[in-house]
């Protein structure tokens, strides 16, 4: 698990997929924010599509590549779990995600994650590595 916690740590901009609606898949940029007890962590605003998509299709899957020749790709099942003290380290954490919501009571900053969660890190060079939690 530590190789796929700190490929994220290192390249924390990942690319998450939703499905909208239709069954069309959604794609955007995203931000890892934190892993506690092997719980990723990440936050969005509650008035975003983003938001909505997992709502209704809480099954995710997000990838992050190094620039270089390593990736990684992660799947799991989002939970609403948005906990006051996670939300602060966030907020401590990131200036730019303070800059938006200033403090973890904002009612529209809203922190999700994945509990249970399987990822393979690949490499062009190496053979892929899988973990699950």
């Amino acid at each position: 698990m530590k190789p796929i916690l700190d490929f994220l740590t290192a390249n924390p901009v990942t690319y998450f997929a939703t499905v909208a609606e239709g069954n069309q898949p959604k794609v955007r940029p995203i931000q890892f924010c934190l892993e506690e007890n092997g719980i990723l962590w990440f936050c969005s605003a509650k008035s975003k599509n983003f938001w909505k998509e997992m709502q209704l299709n809480p099954q995710i899957e997000l990838t992050s590549f190094d620039g270089n020749c390593c990736w990684v790709r992660v799947a799991g099942s989002v939970s609403f779990n948005d906990q006051w003290d996670i939300k602060k380290k966030i907020l401590d954490q990131y200036d730019s995600i303070r800059q938006i919501y200033h403090s973890p009571d904002n009612p529209e900053f809203v922190a999700f994650c994945l509990e249970h969660w399987n990822a393979t890190l690949f490499s062009f060079t190496d053979s892929p590595v899988s973990f699950s939690r």
